[in-house]
């Protein structure tokens, strides 16, 4: 039976000796493997299409050989330049004894700043990765993905997808529609068949757990029934927004903490006001952090010009406001860090200060966002490093789902 008390309280940072076998799907800049790492998985294999995305892989892997993060060196071998469609399984280490099998499978289908496709693109890797799942037969599943599966148009096929995840046995025939099949999985559990896994599902934001950045992501935690005898329970927020406002309008500690005076912005005064009074007074959990929590430290950026102290931080000039690009506010988390059209994203990489005056984030300051650490250095021109940040998994975020499924399933 599964234990119930706090996870970070009790795993705290895994030692070398502790590590689970891991294999990731679709590992992009590696947000997701850095997190899930620091929970004390070891990577068998990371999965990747993007040949740029796997230059940066390889490229920190072989700077952490070096540095020895948690005793444990992330050996460059493990990253695949492949085609999650076409794994050959016999070149993947553990293969038959995964504690771990995660992935975000491509979102684009999926996302509200796409074309809404969906179940119909051909982008949709959902397929493969209940594939992988039939194949490997994983202690643990990790999906992640979009908010815009939960919406009215999408959420049948995740509900479908669910189901799969549920009950990998029951294979889709070639002739049947993923309706059709949808059905047929209903119809078992309608007989009380006995699930191959419990599944929960979560939506997310990553604010709520430290990530300086609003973020609203779903997941799908799952654990094989003959390792628990009921589901993952769902994860318990560690920040909150009205601890945030506390700190600014009640107690000044954030001020005091950057050591400025409180402004007389319009748009925090609104924020302000936002939270009920009861929130503000009574809540236990940490403040949601900010964009000024997050770049804290790093030097003004200059256009054009690298950072001597600090990798990927080069100013980018040309910042400007208009409807729909507005940029975050420094007192506020970001708003969602996106990958953009050819890796060039938009107003939510800008900061807006008080004085109404507006600059792009660097690449560093958007890896700050996604909470990568400063030593992890992003490959390649500035369109290919937004795109991986902006498709990454925050890295605290990946930690603290990895913590809690290693808890709450025993392992």
């Amino acid at each position: 039976m599964a234990p119930q008390a706090s996870p970070t309280a009790s795993v705290g940072q895994p030692s070398s000796k502790s590590r689970l076998r891991s294999l990731e799907l679709f590992a992009g800049g590696g947000g997701m493997a850095l997190g899930l790492h620091a929970a004390g998985f070891q990577h068998s294999a990371l999965i990747e299409i993007d040949s740029k995305a796997c230059d940066t892989l390889r490229h920190n892997s072989r700077c952490w050989e070096t540095r020895r993060i948690d005793n444990q060196a992330w050996v460059a071998n493990a990253v695949m330049l492949q085609d999650v469609r076409h794994i050959e399984l016999d070149a993947i280490e553990s293969r038959d004894s995964l504690d771990l099998l995660a992935g975000g499978p491509p979102c684009q289908p999926f996302s509200l700043g796409g074309v809404h496709a969906g179940m119909n693109d051909t982008r949709n890797m959902f397929p493969a990765a209940l594939d992988l799942v039939r194949r490997c037969k994983p202690k643990l599943v990790l999906f992640e993905n979009v908010a815009g599966l939960l919406r009215k148009s999408f959420s049948p096929y995740f509900d479908y997808v669910e189901m799969q995840l549920r009950d990998p046995a029951c294979i889709p025939r070639a002739d049947e529609t993923w309706a059709e099949h949808a059905q047929r999985l209903s119809d078992r559990f309608s007989r009380d068949c006995k699930p191959g896994y419990y599944v929960t599902r979560q939506l997310l934001n990553a604010a709520d757990f430290g990530v300086p950045q609003i973020r609203k992501r779903v997941v799908l935690m799952a654990v094989r029934t003959d390792i628990s005898d009921r589901p993952l329970p769902p994860i318990t927020p560690t920040h909150s927004e009205a601890a945030l406002y506390y700190s600014q309008f009640v107690t000044g500690d954030y001020w005091d903490r950057h050591n400025i005076l409180a402004p007389p912005s319009p748009n925090i005064t609104k924020a302000k006001s936002s939270p009920k009074q009861d929130d503000l007074l009574s809540s236990k959990l940490k403040p949601w952090q900010t964009v000024r929590d997050a770049i804290a430290g790093l030097p003004e950026p200059i256009d054009g010009i690298q950072s001597h102290d600090h990798l990927n931080h080069i100013g980018i000039p040309g910042a400007r406001s208009y409807p729909g690009h507005t940029g975050s506010d420094i007192d506020l988390p970001s708003k969602t860090i996106k990958a953009g059209v050819h890796g060039v994203c938009g107003g939510e990489a800008m900061i807006r200060f008080h004085d109404g005056k507006l600059r792009y984030m660097t690449v560093r300051e958007s890896a700050r966002i996604q909470t990568f650490p400063d030593d992890y250095e992003f490959l390649g021109a500035r369109s290919h490093a937004m795109r991986h940040i902006g498709n990454a998994v925050p890295v605290k975020l990946a930690k603290e789902i990895g913590l809690h499924m290693r808890f709450h399933s025993g392992m």
